[in-house]
């Protein structure tokens, strides 16, 4: 993975975690709730919104003092997302439709983005300064990787759901990024939390998927005509197989700690 990219308080990651955290609940907002607003354009208008309200936190990071507290970002974040989505709601008719709806999600979304962008900076922070005090290079572990499984996820619910539009290749990139990332939660802080290099969580992960999966794919149900099986059955397969890759990736990091950690331990 690039270098700017392992830390999670970089331009670059700050950039991306505004527009995953836009895209994926403002798209996933809309389809749970039945909107019929192309997925295309309302991903070009949050990514907008996303870029703008990333480069206003990070330019008033010290002055808004960010760096010193994660409420202090879930704050900033909340005003600076309603007031965007307003700015929005001007210019992109959808979204003055349902006022409230849009109003509540752009507040969640922004309180999430500017806790996550403070939180980012201070754990990258105090990774570092442990690094130092150990005087060792520093590494990131498992968080280097944070943005693998919305990878895995994208990448697998494109290739399941095969899009024959834009409007569907979004909600499949947009969808599948989001399942990953739920998919790694559970894989790499909950199975392997103990059963480090046992299989069981990677049998029980991949029984997770396809619950999980089965779910999402009712996010494609107005995309039907466009689908070689019925939504269901997609969602499943697609739930299956992005939980077996977090799930195997996550069995990978677990034992490279594990490992780690035992070379690392004085002899007795």
């Amino acid at each position: 993975m690039i270098a700017t990219l392992k830390q999670r308080s970089s331009w670059t990651s700050s950039f991306l975690t505004g527009l995953i955290g836009w895209n994926g609940f403002a798209l996933i907002a809309g389809l749970v709730l039945g909107y019929t607003i192309p997925s295309g354009m309302l991903f070009l208008v949050t990514s907008s919104v996303a870029v703008v309200q990333v480069l206003i936190l990070r330019l008033g990071f010290f002055v808004l003092r960010l760096d010193r507290s994660v409420p202090a970002g879930l704050l900033w974040g909340a005003v600076t997302g309603a007031a965007l989505m307003g700015g929005a709601m001007s210019v992109f008719a959808p979204f003055r439709e349902h006022f409230l709806v849009w109003s509540l999600t752009a507040l969640y979304i922004g309180l999430a983005v500017g806790g996550f962008l403070a939180y980012f900076y201070r754990d990258d922070r105090r990774i570092e300064a442990q690094a130092q005090v150990r005087g060792e290079p520093v590494d990131y572990g498992r968080d280097a990787h944070w943005l693998e499984p919305f990878g895995f996820g994208a990448a697998v619910y494109l290739t399941v759901f095969l899009p024959r539009s834009l409007d569907l290749a979004v909600t499949a990139l947009v969808v599948g990024a989001i399942s990953g990332v739920l998919a790694a939660g559970v894989s790499h802080f909950f199975l392997f939390a103990k059963l480090r290099t046992s299989w069981l969580p990677v049998l029980l992960g991949v029984a997770g998927g396809m619950a999980q999966g089965a779910f999402s794919g009712l996010l494609f149900r107005q995309y039907g005509d466009q689908l070689a099986l019925s939504y269901l059955t997609l969602g499943a397969i697609a739930g299956v197989l992005t939980y077996l890759a977090t799930a195997l990736r996550g069995r990978v990091l677990a034992r490279r700690e594990l490992e780690s950690s035992r070379a690392g331990a004085p002899e007795l």
